[in-house]
């Protein structure tokens, strides 16, 4: 009788109406948190990838994702995605001691100073020589290094120059540069600070791999550091290096009289094996399991410090690991079936270089085309009640998706930004056409620095993130949307380069018709002033000035536009999803009679004048006087001066007369000369594209070009309006070619923006003006 008792009480829990309702098990995060005090305990040594600390990390995460029973998503049904990183470390034993004649000082490593990319090693006592700014360029009659010998010794300099010298001087100003100069020079190494209130530990050299030395040592100095060093020397020395960032009045060169003890022991190989850990669980929809949602963070950290510190990184990124791994057993323990792939991603290589995400990204195994988001945390552990949802910009149509089917209590406290590439893993994904997010809530105290212990994570924000990641995987995995449109890849370019319309419309036109716009993939637009027929001198410049500063008024109260006033206002502007405008001249009329009024005009806030019929420019024998008298008032005024139509000799007529760079539109090549003419003036030249231009042979002379002379000095002009659906989409084929050349950021970055932006700075005298892309982190 027990038996059938047994038997029937058996069948009523498994099929009863009852059972089917059995609770889902929530994101639990005391679970979470045990997570994290693992993999940040002292017995992990700090999770650096490329070390035993990283196999250490690796090893962990994996075992649990086997105990939950999770499916492997790595290499040969392991959990394990195998890659190699250049490993590079600074070993214990380090020190830098300044030796003065009359005393002598430690300087604490990581406070003090530290140890920059690519340096050295060295166990050495050498002499210091201060060499100003370290710029070698005797070509162009500036040489720090003028009268010194530096053989054996260790150079000292500012990182910080005068605008005007990087105005004269280029790429000798270029941190690298001068690094390269100190060991053709013969020093055994090289010190810099800054002249700003910034920390110069937070400065980082980009030296490249060819500039490493083995026994050149390359270090960053604070101001306490600096004041010892130079605390015997005149009261006029030492309060004058302060001044050098303004005035420049400083001896190029000075024996200081004090020696630097230097020990460095830098660690570096170019290829150590390193693994990212995968998990997954398939999907159950037939079609939909070939595509991919994916959730992730790094797992790795920093080590042991070269002082002897471990390194444990709970809020970076023990923080965003526990998340990862906590919605993993939740969704196993729940037997989630979603339609989609689920994949749970923690990244090694991080923290040299996104080289975890980077390598996933590049590789086949879960293809790019066929992802739908990701999503990134990295620094979860701290904040203040809301979190950041970093990204909605380049994946609208995910976030409209999440804001219909999210609870109101998620979106209560979930922020939407606009987000862009930079910082963390969701960068690889962006630049394949991804949707990438980056969830980082922010007060990250004690970042990198020993503090950063799990009794400083915030319970209550792992568990808002985790609830929210949670539900939205368990919506992308499973509801239905537009999540490959066509040329996706290409569409995350095109808004996230900071890009120029140089579709030249009239300022009052532009004003009305996009007023209201908003996260426009349009980031600069180059609008006219109209020179009125029947009108000249005062009245046309009185009429252009009304119609300005009526425009100009117009601007600061739309929501979506913004007027141009520096490059740097100009990326704060993109951050907040504004289109800046910035105005000129249509022509030359409104100070031809007058050169004078060129400057009224730039304080006025003009930037450049666009001349489409230059002939009056030139005589029979070269340049007319009336063409010198305006190169001569474009120079003295800062105007930017836009010249199309003119041919190859007119061109260098107007090079060699100019003292600020030009710009010149043509759809045709300029020949070798003439190219070779611009570098050497640092000006521009701009390919036009028409509507009925063939993009593949558009993109042929811009890499023509680029071959000859570099990007540095070209830039791409639109005819057709970029606001527009034909604007845009032959802009967008560019782009493929773009993209199939694989262009670094760099070249695209020039050939979009900044170049014009450089030659716009060099004409007002503002030295480099280069616009950055939007980095939230």
């Amino acid at each position: 009788m027990r038996i059938y008792i047994s038997l029937f009480l058996t069948f009523f829990l498994l099929f009863s109406p009852t059972a089917a309702k059995v609770k889902k098990v929530a994101f639990d995060v005391q679970a979470a948190w045990s997570y994290i005090k693992d993999l940040a305990s002292d017995s992990m040594q700090g999770r650096k990838s490329g070390q035993p600390s990283g196999v250490m990390g690796e090893e962990y995460i994996a075992s649990k994702f086997k105990e939950w029973g999770l499916e492997p998503a790595g290499d040969k049904g392991t959990y394990f995605q195998n890659f190699t990183i250049e490993h590079r470390n600074i070993e214990e034993g380090i020190a830098l001691e300044i030796i003065a004649e009359n005393a002598r000082r430690d300087f604490y490593y990581g406070e003090d100073w530290r140890v920059q990319r690519f340096s050295g090693s060295g166990h050495f006592t050498a002499e210091l020589v201060f060499v100003g700014y370290g710029i070698h360029a005797p070509d162009k009659e500036h040489d720090d290094y003028a009268g010194v010998d530096v053989k054996g010794k260790i150079v000292l300099f500012t990182t910080e120059t005068p605008q005007r010298l990087e105005k004269k001087l280029g790429n000798a100003t270029k941190m690298e540069k001068r690094i390269e100069a100190a060991q053709k020079l013969g020093a055994r190494g090289a010190i810099f600070f800054r002249l700003s209130t910034a920390a110069s530990r937070y400065f980082r050299v980009r030296l490249k791999k060819e500039q490493y030395k083995p026994d050149f040592v390359v270090l960053s100095v604070e101001r306490k550091v600096m004041d010892f060093i130079f605390k015997d020397l005149s009261t006029e020395i030492r309060y004058s290096i302060p001044a050098m960032g303004r005035r420049a009045k400083l001896p190029k060169t000075l024996e200081t009289g004090v020696k630097a003890f230097v020990s460095v022991n830098a660690i570096f190989d170019e290829k150590r094996p390193t693994r990212n850990v995968l998990a997954k669980i398939t999907g159950s929809d037939k079609v939909l399991k070939d595509e991919y949602i994916v959730i992730g963070g790094h797992m790795d950290h920093l080590g042991i410090s070269p002082m002897g510190d471990i390194m444990n990184g709970a809020n970076d990124n023990a923080s965003g690991t526990a998340v990862v791994m906590e919605i993993a057993r939740v969704m196993k323990l729940n037997r989630a079936k979603p339609k989609r792939t689920v994949i749970f991603a923690l990244w090694a290589g991080e923290e040299q270089g996104l080289l975890g995400s980077k390598h996933y990204a590049d590789d086949s195994t879960f293809p790019m085309n066929k992802t739908v988001a990701y999503i990134n945390m990295d620094m979860v552990g701290h904040g203040r009640r809301t979190i950041p949802f970093q990204g909605v910009y380049y994946g609208p149509q995910i976030w409209k998706l999440l804001k219909e089917k999210l609870s109101k209590e998620i979106l209560d406290y979930v922020i939407p930004q606009r987000g862009g590439p930079g910082g963390s893993d969701h960068t690889p994904f962006l630049e394949k056409g991804v949707p990438g997010f980056f969830i980082i809530t922010r007060g990250a105290i004690k970042y990198h620095q020993s503090r950063d212990d799990s009794d400083l994570i915030k319970p209550e924000m792992l568990k808002k993130t985790g609830d929210f990641v949670h539900a939205a995987v368990k919506i992308l995995a499973s509801e239905s949307g537009d999540f490959f449109p066509p040329l996706r890849r290409e569409t995350y370019y095109l808004k996230y380069q900071t890009l120029i319309n140089f579709e030249l419309s009239l300022l009052s036109e532009v004003v009305e018709h996009h007023k209201d716009a908003k996260d426009s993939h349009v980031d600069l637009q180059l609008a006219v002033m109209k020179e009125e027929e029947g009108l000249s001198g005062d009245g046309l410049r009185i009429d252009i000035l009304e119609k300005f500063l009526s425009a100009s008024e117009e601007i600061k109260k739309a929501k979506g536009l913004s007027y141009y006033s520096s490059s740097r206002r100009l990326t704060g502007d993109i951050r907040q999803g504004k289109t800046t405008i910035m105005a000129g001249l249509k022509g030359i009329n409104a100070f031809r009679d007058d050169p004078r009024w060129a400057q009224v005009l730039v304080k006025q806030g003009l930037y450049f004048a666009f001349v489409e019929d230059p002939s009056f420019l030139f005589g029979e024998q070269g340049l007319s006087e009336e063409g010198k008298k305006i190169i001569k008032a474009v120079n003295n005024s800062g105007l930017l001066l836009l010249v199309k139509g003119v041919d190859g000799s007119q061109a260098k007529l107007l090079l060699k007369e100019s003292k600020k760079p030009l710009a010149f539109l043509d759809k045709n090549l300029p020949d070798k000369e003439v190219m070779e003419l611009i570098k050497e003036k640092e000006s521009a030249f701009g390919l036009v594209w028409s509507n009925d231009v063939d993009p593949v042979a558009y993109f042929n002379k811009l890499d023509e070009f680029k071959k000859a002379v570099g990007t540095e000095y070209l830039m791409m002009v639109n005819e057709p309006c970029l606001w527009g659906k034909a604007g845009k989409d032959q802009m967008l084929k560019v782009i493929t070619e773009i993209i199939k050349a694989k262009y670094d950021r760099t070249d695209r970055s020039n050939i979009y923006s900044s170049t014009f932006l450089r030659v716009l700075g060099k004409a007002r005298g503002e030295g480099s003006s280069q616009v950055v892309p939007y980095m939230p982190f």
